[in-house]
């Protein structure tokens, strides 16, 4: 029998209403009572899985280190690494949770979402599940059909265990060479090469039956400011926002290509001076319901964001994010928020501030989109092996392709020859990411043993991503004993690259390689010398690199700016 959206609704209570317009926080890959508590008791219609984290830790400003705002779990456990499942086990989890939902007295499905926007933004890194470059290095092969074919692979991979609703792709234009936060999140700083590779991006999750969300909407590439921690001013005009950040979304719009779109924590003074563009009714609904004509589901980003939080306070943020006419409120702190915001949204329709039928109307945007994305065709398909998915992506060799391809040639090359020679002593300077799954398929140490099995003659020694005082001593004590130094100087989102020790390194005598993940002077700057930029920092990416370093192989990345010259930033 058909569903029937309209009757569904009739029979929803206000809690139930309220509690569909929730994506609330799932950190960790066993679920804890407050998550059971979500799905039964509070009605929520999904969950953001963040399995990398056993729990969501505070904002915490990372030059300052001040704490800026405190989603400190409800339930007081040790921040350590989440139990370790593979592919199948972490199915089985969000299966018991899907039929936990599809047995409340409605049936309504959840939606699982997640980010994976490729590099280290993957929430779904464990397994053996095949990863692949941030976008910018999906740009960097050249074709479009790489974006399609990746977007494929990753929705593949990621709907075999239950993943659904992916905050994907990255829709800014990044203009601003030292944004702190999008870089290469974005796929370029052209607006029209965004659009192509979006596009092609959107396809391919559309084809497998993955919901895609454009984001940050309007747009956050002009920032020169992290909204995790602070407040971004996009000033730019209303003629530029429309012809360059907009671009991509009234494309994309017209092609029925974003089921979903996720709205920036920012201030844009030539819409909204006042407010920030998520509580902003002239931006939520104005520029984008009506200038634009977008018809589908309007999330936020999360509300715990320094940005807003602190600005408004997170539950009054969320209430005021769907009266401005958002329908989806993505709240990811797993504390007694939780409750605040539930109560402060029905504070708000009790006082029609959100009338009744405003409420109706995005909870049937938000059930019409599952409906078309098959959520509520039926049982849960059991009989799935994720392993035999991931395998199968694997022998398409389109991680291994995509690699060389995202990788960037040398610059700046001084007495460095390539490749290295086995048999020279070789000391691997390497970064210790904590967030990687630290199994087989990706661990600490991941390129010095890439070069071991190469059979290079090399040494290690691990630095914290942002080396302290005695990871400086440690390194400088032994450069001089090696032949040569590969270093990585990775940056992640507004953490201060490792610069200084690149600097002091750079004056010894030991030649030293710079590996970067960006283009831009954010992990490089004027005067580094043998710096290879590979847009990810993910396996693949990492034994394309080794092999280039050790075996030869050449970096068929092409430059992916359009407005900034090659060799300007890097």
């Amino acid at each position: 029998m058909e569903l029937n959206l309209e009757r569904l609704i009739e029979k929803m209570s206000l809690e139930q209403k309220v509690g569909s317009l929730l994506t609330l926080g799932f950190a960790g890959t066993l679920p804890r009572k407050h998550i059971y508590d979500y799905i039964k008791k509070y009605h929520c219609g999904g969950l953001r899985l963040s399995p990398v984290f056993r729990k969501f830790g505070n904002y915490v400003d990372p030059i300052t280190g001040e704490v800026i705002v405190n989603v400190e779990c409800k339930d007081k456990i040790k921040n350590v690494s989440p139990a370790y499942l593979n592919a199948n086990d972490y199915k089985e989890v969000l299966d018991e949770l899907q039929q936990i939902a599809l047995d409340r007295p409605l049936g309504i499905p959840l939606h699982f979402s997640f980010d994976q926007e490729g590099g280290t933004s993957a929430d779904f890194n464990f397994g053996g599940v095949e990863l692949f470059p941030k976008p910018m290095g999906l740009c960097a092969t050249g074709n479009p059909k790489y974006a399609y074919e990746v977007a494929k692979a990753m929705a593949e991979q990621s709907m075999a265990v239950g993943f659904n609703f992916v905050h994907s792709p990255v829709l800014d234009i990044n203009v601003e060479p030292k944004n702190p936060e999008i870089y290469t999140r974005a796929y370029s700083d052209d607006a029209s090469v965004v659009t192509e590779y979006a596009k092609a991006t959107c396809k391919g999750l559309k084809e497998v039956g993955m919901i895609a969300t454009g984001k940050h909407f309007p747009g956050r590439g002009a920032s020169d400011v992290d909204a995790h921690y602070q407040l971004p001013v996009i000033d730019v005009d209303k003629e530029t926002l429309m012809n360059r950040e907009l671009l991509p979304y009234v494309e994309l719009i017209k092609e029925d290509l974003l089921p979903s779109i996720m709205i920036a924590h920012s201030i844009y003074p030539a819409i909204d001076p006042d407010n920030v563009a998520t509580v902003s009714k002239k931006i939520v609904t104005g520029l984008l319901r009506e200038e634009l004509g977008y018809e589908g589901v309007i999330t936020t980003d999360s509300m715990t964001m320094g940005a807003l939080a602190t600005k408004y306070g997170v539950a009054n943020a969320c209430a005021m994010a769907l009266e401005a006419g958002c329908d989806l409120v993505l709240m990811k702190a797993e504390n007694e928020m939780v409750k605040d915001t539930i109560d402060m949204i029905k504070q708000f329709v009790l006082t029609n501030r959100i009338t009744l039928d405003e409420l109706d109307k995005k909870v049937m945007r938000i059930l019409k989109m599952k409906k078309e994305y098959g959520f509520f065709n039926g049982k849960l398909n059991n009989n799935i092996c994720v392993e035999s998915v991931i395998e199968k992506v694997k022998k398409t060799n389109i991680g291994s392709e995509v690699a060389y391809r995202s990788i960037l040639p040398i610059y700046n090359s001084t007495n460095i020859t390539l490749p290295i020679d086995k048999k020279d002593k070789i000391l691997i300077v390497e970064q210790l990411n904590k967030n990687v799954p630290n199994d087989k398929y990706w661990h600490y140490g991941y390129l010095y043993n890439r070069f071991l099995k190469l059979g290079a003659n090399v040494d290690c020694i691990e630095i914290e991503y942002m080396a302290n005082e005695e990871d400086r001593l440690n390194v400088m004590s032994k450069v001089e004993e090696y032949d040569i130094v590969v270093m990585t100087n990775f940056y992640v989102r507004s953490r201060t690259s490792n610069n200084n020790l690149v600097k002091e390194l750079q004056g010894k005598s030991t030649p030293i390689i710079v590996v970067s993940n960006t283009p831009y002077k954010l992990s490089s700057y004027d005067g580094c010398e043998n710096l290879i930029v590979t847009l990810a920092t993910t396996p693949r990416n990492l034994d394309a690199l080794a092999k280039i370093l050790i075996e030869g192989e050449k970096p068929l990345g092409q430059w992916p700016l359009t407005n900034t010259k090659e060799n300007e930033y890097v």
